[in-house]
Parts: structure tokens; sequence; C-alpha cells
């Protein structure tokens, strides 16, 4: 692990520069987005991108080291993803911002637009003479692929369907990680809101998530969305009864929870730093 990751400044100049490199390649990347948009119909923004380089800007910065506790990552992360762009991008900029490394796993779907990206990102610490090899990619036919490489990381980390992800982890023996991301869960009871559900969908599809109703019982539905995921990215309910509610929030898993109102997009991306690092209190 490269010693510049250590400081601030020196990251903020590496994001920079892949902001600059989005900009300065802007018809090779709109080239691989138009080409998998042909067979995938999904959209990417370069805007998108630069923005989420912004808000990883304005998180606190983890890694520190002092007499008394070092606070570092967690090392060699292998992810294992549902090939959402933003999502792996995202991704990225956050193992950039704790001090792991990380190499992606690619299937088929959005492989123009993810390869260009990662490359970007990879010319980018090229052309600042660091260790271009931090962020790396391997492309596989199916998810089996992985069993016999996972021995060259420390970390296995697993974002999507926590059912996939059961499935999958059965012959997987390093250190796992699991997050549900492109999930969205929605509970609601009354038509009244159906104007965000509208625009929850058009938001959904724009950024390729799935988007789980629920409108039956109360507590069938709490159990439902909870037996779905250990604690889910995103729940939201829609009801003019205060008390369930509360009982909503109180009850649910989920990192978090929007009461009557519209999710914000960056929320849908948003890593969690804080679980890419590990503290070690020094006794001397």
């Amino acid at each position: 692990m490269n010693s510049y990751y250590f400081k601030k400044e020196k990251v903020f100049e590496l994001l920079e520069q892949i902001q600059k490199l989005l900009k300065e390649k802007n018809r090779v990347l709109k080239k691989a987005f138009d080409l998998d948009y042909k067979e995938w119909e999904i959209r990417i923004e370069i805007e998108k991108l630069n923005q989420m380089i912004e808000n990883i800007k304005l998180q606190e910065y983890l890694p520190k080291f002092s007499k008394q506790e070092i606070i570092n990552g967690l090392g060699k992360i292998l992810l294992v993803n549902n090939s959402n762009p933003y999502i792996i991008f995202n991704f990225i900029l956050s193992c950039i911002y704790t001090n792991n490394s990380v190499c992606v796993v690619l299937e088929e779907k959005m492989l123009a637009t993810n390869k260009t990206i990662i490359e970007l990102i990879k010319k980018s610490l090229k052309d600042l003479k660091y260790d271009e090899n931090i962020i790396d990619y391997k492309e596989v036919e199916n998810k089996n692929e992985i069993i016999s490489i996972q021995d060259n990381y420390d970390l296995l980390y697993y974002l999507g369907n926590k059912e996939e992800y059961l499935n999958f982890i059965k012959r997987i023996h390093i250190d796992s990680k699991f997050e549900n991301f492109g999930e969205i869960y929605v509970y609601m009871d009354n038509k009244i809101f159906k104007d965000y559900v509208i625009n929850i969908d058009k938001l959904a599809y724009i950024n390729e998530i799935t988007v789980h109703y629920y409108n039956t019982d109360f507590k069938d539905a709490v159990n439902k969305i909870n037996q779905k995921n250990n604690i889910n990215k995103i729940s939201i309910i829609f009801t003019t009864d205060l008390d369930k509610a509360y009982e909503f929030v109180k009850k649910i898993k989920s990192e978090k929870t929007y009461i009557n109102k519209e999710i914000k997009e960056e929320d849908i991306y948003e890593i969690n730093i804080n679980d890419m690092v590990f503290k070690k209190k020094i006794f001397s």
C-alpha cells in the first residue's frame, strides 16, 4: 500500500485528476456509454460521476496514524457487484478515500462502460506516478471463477441481492462483507402518495434500481422486508398514520428510512466508509 494515501491532500489531488480526465476523455467515455446503452438501455452521465467525486470530498477523511491509534484500510478488496457503473465508481472512490486497494469483478453487463471508467482511474494514478494496480478489474463469465482467486485478497465485498450473496458465499472462505445495493423497499397504505411513487419509479429506472412495494398487512410487510436483508440501504413508508410511521422507523432494518418523502439520488450510491477501515489502539 502506497504512503501517498495517508495524506488527504494527495487523495484530493488524485480525485481532481480523475475529474480532469472525465472532461478530457469525454468522447471516449461517451463511445463506451453509447455502446452499452444499445444493449442494456442504461444511460450513464459524466456529470453524475463528477458529482460523486464532489460528494466523497465532503466526507471525513478516515485514515489516521498516531502513537495512540491507527485507522487504516482493510487491505486488498475483491468487489463483487451488480454491474451498475455508478455503484462501482463510488465504491472505488471510497476505496481511494480509505486507503484500500480494489479489484472489481466485471461480468458482461455494462462491460464497456465499467472497463473504460476503471481504465480512466488507472490512468489518473499513472499520470501522478502512483501504482495504477491499486485499482484493477477482472473479467469473468460467471462469479464461480472468483473461487480460485479469492486467496489473493483480504476481503470479498458483495454489493447486491442478499439471496444471491448467501448462495455465492458458501464457497468463499476469506472474510466477506455484504451490503444491499440496487434495491429499495417501499411500504404504502394510502394512494394520496402515488405521485411520489411515480417519481421513485422514474429514478429507479434511470439508475437501474429495483423497487419492492408492499401494501398488505403492515406487520407482515415489515417482517418480509427485514427477512430480505440484514440491513438494507433504503426503506420508505408512505402513510398518514403517525403511529404506523413510528413503528416502521423503530422496527425496520435500514441505513436510511424515509417517511412520506422522495429519496435523494446520492443516497442510493452512498458507501459507508466507516465499514472500510479498521481501528487499532496502541498502548505503550
